[in-house]
């Protein structure tokens, strides 16, 4: 019976020999003879399994027992008395454990003073259980053997447990990870692909999106470097670094304390983590280092630093992809366009309009117009001002182009000052008011010089609407009228009757 004074839950003290600094495993004698409670904590007092020591809790009744497993948690082993305050309490507590608590490591060994009233194969039958044993038989080596036998079913069952919510948690992070790098696959931008970054990650991890992302970029020599040099350039910077996108990472962005650990990453070529960054090295194919570094304020265990690893190496291809694509690009424009004005340059202009020309052979409902545009007297802009003058009006011009004329339009730079206009799908007076509209808007222009001096610019211009046999012809057509534009005094537009 329970000793008289005594609280209804006691958990006994472990040895003050205890050496381990693991936690000891815990054991709950549920019995309401007290010897029972003597004996098994006298019995398991020195016992050490895997170098952790033993810690009994004590309940003298099932009702008890259910108050402290609300509140207590990791225990492993169970000694259940079957008849306590009713003679099946201890079998109405293994329903309990099992179903109610829904804890199916818990090892419960059922032992009993009275085996009659608690019929061992019924009970193993009926009853969740792992062990039954008569209270008789149950000697110190038997109670050890069995203690034993049920710490070490336990710890496989955690071991269990544990390796299947790693692989939950891993099959879930692989998913974002899936998911995540597809929608990166979809960006060719860099600046998108860069954003992208460190939305995914940021969500791969579960924390806000402050970080930045950084690449590495060569620097022509200047007045403080006579050399050329790289730079960490920041392409990329989201929450509490967004100040910070576009510059250096060594000059104008003030978080210092960020600029070691990306060049940590950069110089050795990997990941890093700490109890506040995320810092993942990006790889490819290009000599450039790309760097992320993300503050998501918490140290991340070596799983997700695996799945990091995994996912770093999907963004480097999506990453590559994006470089590539960039090249590519680069390289287009780079053909199509000149380089000064951002016009299209006369190549462009012949891939564009020749097809332009063949079919409007091909459908007399199709009509255009090919126009030649001078700038007049660039020769005495350069000689006066200087050729960076020269290239400045080439410039505003240029923009004005791109203002004044309609998406359809092919508006290029021919060559020197000379541009050139196909205009779609316009009457021989909609072609004049077009062209002559851009002359009037650019007569009234003043380009303003660092001197302060005011530059006014004019422009003749020749228009041919006569569909010849070549685009060729008709750039040699709107050519002619230009000079006849010029004769007759400049400014002013002639086009074809």
């Amino acid at each position: 019976m329970r000793p008289k004074n005594s609280l209804n839950l006691k958990r006994s003290i472990t040895s003050t020999n205890e050496l381990t600094k693991q936690s000891p495993w815990r054991i709950l004698v549920v019995d309401d003879e007290v010897d029972v409670h003597s004996v098994t904590q006298l019995i398991l007092d020195d016992v050490k399994f895997k170098n952790r020591s033993i810690e009994i809790l004590s309940a003298y009744s099932a009702a008890d027992a259910r108050k402290l497993l609300a509140i207590e948690k990791n225990i492993a082993v169970i000694l259940l008395d079957v008849v306590m305050e009713s003679d099946d309490a201890g079998l109405q507590l293994v329903k309990f454990i099992r179903d109610e608590l829904q804890d199916k490591n818990i090892r419960i060994i059922l032992r009993t003073g009275q085996p009659g009233q608690a019929p061992e194969e019924s009970v193993i039958v009926d009853y969740d259980i792992n062990d039954y044993k008569a209270k008789s038989e149950l000697t110190a080596q038997k109670l050890f053997t069995t203690v034993i036998t049920s710490l070490r079913a336990y710890e496989a069952m955690i071991s269990l447990d544990t390796h299947i919510a790693s692989l939950s948690k891993n099959r879930e992070g692989l998913e974002k990870i899936i998911a995540s790098t597809d929608t990166l696959f979809q960006v060719n931008s860099m600046t998108e692909f860069a954003s992208g970054v460190l939305t995914q990650i940021s969500s791969f991890l579960g924390c806000q999106p402050d970080g930045i992302l950084c690449i590495e970029e060569l620097l022509d020599a200047d007045s403080m470097n006579e050399t050329p040099h790289c730079v960490m350039k920041i392409i990329a910077a989201a929450g509490y670094y967004s100040e910070c996108l576009s510059y250096v990472l060594d000059k104008l962005c003030k978080h210092k304390e960020i600029e070691q650990l990306v060049l940590r990453a950069m110089r050795e070529r990997k990941n890093y983590f700490d109890e506040k960054y995320a810092v993942l090295y990006l790889e490819t194919n290009d000599q450039k280092a790309t760097v992320v570094l993300l503050n998501n304020g918490r140290t991340i265990d070596e799983n997700d630093q695996k799945l990091l690893a995994v996912f770093t190496s999907k963004i480097s291809i999506a990453l590559a992809n994006a470089v590539n694509y960039q090249k590519m690009i680069s390289f287009e424009e780079a053909a199509t366009t000149d380089f000064l004005t951002g016009l299209n340059n006369r190549r462009q202009l012949l891939r564009l309009g020749i097809p332009l020309v063949a079919s409007a052979h091909r459908n007399q409902d199709i009509s255009f117009a090919v126009a030649m545009l001078d700038i007049d007297f660039f020769k005495r802009v350069n000689d006066t001002y200087g050729h960076d003058i020269g290239d400045l009006v080439l410039k505003e011009v240029s923009l004005l182009l791109q203002q004044r004329f309609r998406a359809s339009d092919i508006v290029s730079r021919y060559g020197g000052e000379e541009f050139c206009v196909i205009a779609t799908q316009l009457n021989k007076v909609n072609a004049f008011k077009l062209f002559d509209d851009f002359r009037d808007a650019l007569a009234h222009k003043t380009i303003t010089l660092l001197t302060g001096e005011n530059l006014k610019i004019t422009m003749s211009i020749g228009v041919t609407m006569l569909l010849r046999h070549t685009l060729d012809d008709m750039v040699a057509d709107a050519d002619h009228l230009l000079y006849k534009a010029k004769e007759n005094g400049r400014n002013c537009v002639v086009i074809s009757a």
